[in-house]
């Protein structure tokens, strides 16, 4: 049965697949990380990486830090780590595959039910570390070691941009006031030199402040500038003064405790550079029956301990990279 399950999961055949499978849509991945290329190698090289992201990055492995760089330095090429999600076909499964073995259509659709759970998981995972690494700029994903712990593998591009915004924005604040502040913080990414078109991301409780301001503006006359604030239709958008701003509400299970884990604080809110946006490398993943190819995700089966089944592990090995000077970020309520 695993070599049956192995010709059902061949690389051609996942592929076909993933054609006929509607894109997925993912917030920070779609609108921070549009470039997202397969990489020849499992590893990337530090002078790849530092022409995205402007410095040489620090590297740490369960706390401790890797020295990265140039001659004399303990690494030149930085590994991801892999992205492994599974799920498991039972025995009762398994006896039911039996029957459709010779029903292309009916295999298709079984295939395709089981790569599409995996590649959302795969996805989930590459888009909250690519948040992390859009709002904190650094990759910081545990990585699970042997024995079945875990330790922080950590990736360090720089501290992002800050700024302070000289009052908090209430329900009361003028619509100028706001627009004032996206532009300080336009101006912070434009001073540092990479990036003038930009695009923010707010935390609940921001946008919801700034949802009042909008709605409660009724003319341009306090701003004196011909201020446009525009409640889009589509949920969770707001343009103000041709800033487009979108609602960051959205969270994930940590992947190692499970708890919820916002991708952005409630109280912040992050303006990132469109014109220089970041990259996501699929690195070549590490299977003799993908021909460790580069690809952002393959199936591999394997058996189940005691003869029970088989398990399905979806791999991919992603590195999302972003320079920490095309993004700014402050707390602006209270």
């Amino acid at each position: 049965m695993l070599l049956s399950l192995k010709n059902i999961f061949t690389p051609q055949a996942i592929a076909a697949t993933l054609t006929k499978l509607p894109d997925l849509a993912t917030t920070v991945l779609d609108t921070a990380f549009p470039d997202r290329p397969t990489h020849p190698f499992a590893v990337v090289g530090v002078g790849e990486l530092t022409r995205i992201v402007g410095t040489v990055p620090v590297v740490r492995r369960g706390g401790q830090p890797v020295a990265v760089g140039g001659e004399g330095y303990d690494v030149q090429l930085i590994a991801p780590k892999p992205v492994k999600p599974s799920i498991e076909v039972t025995a009762a499964e398994l006896n039911d595959l039996k029957l459709i073995l010779g029903n292309a259509a009916a295999l298709e659709t079984w295939r395709s039910s089981k790569v599409d759970s995996l590649r959302r998981l795969v996805r989930d995972t590459t888009e909250a570390m690519a948040s992390v690494v859009l709002y904190t700029g650094k990759v910081n994903w545990p990585s699970r070691i042997d024995g079945g712990g875990h330790e922080s593998y950590v990736i360090d591009y720089g501290p992002v941009l800050t700024h302070t915004p000289a009052a908090m924005l209430t329900g009361d604040s003028k619509a100028s006031a706001a627009y004032k502040l996206l532009l300080a913080m336009r101006t912070a990414i434009r001073q540092a030199g990479i990036g003038g078109k930009v695009a923010f991301h707010a935390g609940s409780d921001v946008f919801s402040v700034l949802l009042d301001i909008c709605q409660a503006w009724t003319s341009t006359a306090d701003s004196g500038q011909g201020l446009r604030v525009e409640i889009s239709q589509e949920q969770g958008k707001l343009v103000i003064g041709g800033f487009p701003v979108t609602l960051m509400d959205e969270a994930y299970p940590h992947p190692v405790t499970g708890e919820w884990t916002n991708k952005l604080e409630p109280k912040a809110l992050v303006a990132y550079a469109t014109d220089a946006p970041g990259k996501v490398w699929y690195c070549a993943i590490d299977s003799i029956s993908a021909a460790n190819a580069a690809t952002p995700f393959y199936v591999v089966p394997e058996p189940l301990p005691g003869d029970s089944g088989f398990r399905l592990i979806a791999q991919s090995k992603p590195l999302p990279a972003r320079n920490p000077k095309t993004i700014c970020k402050a707390i602006v309520v209270a």
